[in-house]
């Protein structure tokens, strides 16, 4: 049979059918352009963000196994002892003019900037200073004019467990914890709309997934005290 023989109605434009085609494909569309932003925002976060998730993965095993790490501990101590003619000019100074006359002399000779904590009395003044893996302290002999440093290291292991907590770090890799932990919160929901998008293509999607939200539950409600 010709085209032309054919009946004018089979030929007939239908419009219920044209309409289901275009909404599958405005879904299908709709679906890859979550595809390609989820796909390009999880890499992006996950090339920022992985030398960070690197970092405190390793130091999460660190701070949990203390035990397979032997401390390193190193100690430097150093002496520096104030002219007769500064010692004397500080005694006459006020309460302030003193400190900062000190911190001066520490910042100079130390390398040492603002302390955490300031402690004193009449015989000695105690500048404190924290820092991770290990603590600086400088003391300062009222009646000799000296001033006498000792840095205490805990080794690298130390170091980086401490990072990891941000113990006396400062306010920098504190911020730089909270980004660290907003680029993997990021990661994991980008993760996540991936695997909801593929999961119909693959069927271990969610029982895996399943099995990462019940290992630790089991393992709390059964092992943890």
């Amino acid at each position: 049979m010709s085209v032309a023989s054919v009946p004018e109605h089979k030929r007939a434009h239908n419009p219920k059918r044209s309409a289901s085609k275009k909404a599958a494909e405005k879904k299908s569309n709709k679906k890859s352009q979550w595809a390609r932003w989820s796909r390009t925002l999880h890499w992006t976060s996950s090339a920022i963000g992985l030398v960070a998730l690197l970092f405190f993965s390793i130091t999460g095993v660190t701070l949990n196994h203390p035990d397979w790490f032997k401390a390193d501990r190193k100690t430097v101590s150093r002496v520096v002892t104030l002219p007769e003619s500064s010692h004397a000019d500080w005694l006459s100074i006020t309460e302030t003019e003193q400190l900062q006359l000190l911190l001066g002399v520490i910042d100079k000779e130390f390398g040492l900037g603002v302390p955490r904590q300031i402690d004193r009395d009449e015989v000695e003044w105690f500048f404190d200073y924290p820092r991770p893996g290990g603590v600086a302290s400088v003391v300062y002999d009222v009646e000799l004019g000296e001033l006498m440093f000792e840095s205490t290291s805990d080794g690298s292991v130390s170091l980086i467990n401490d990072l990891h907590k941000g113990r006396h770090s400062g306010a920098a890799w504190s911020l730089f914890i909270d980004v660290s932990a907003i680029l993997g919160v990021f990661m994991s929901i980008t993760g996540l709309l991936l695997l909801v998008l593929y999961a119909p293509k693959r069927n271990s999607t969610w029982p895996l997934v399943g099995l990462g939200l019940l290992v630790p539950m089991v393992i709390y409600v059964v092992f943890v005290p």
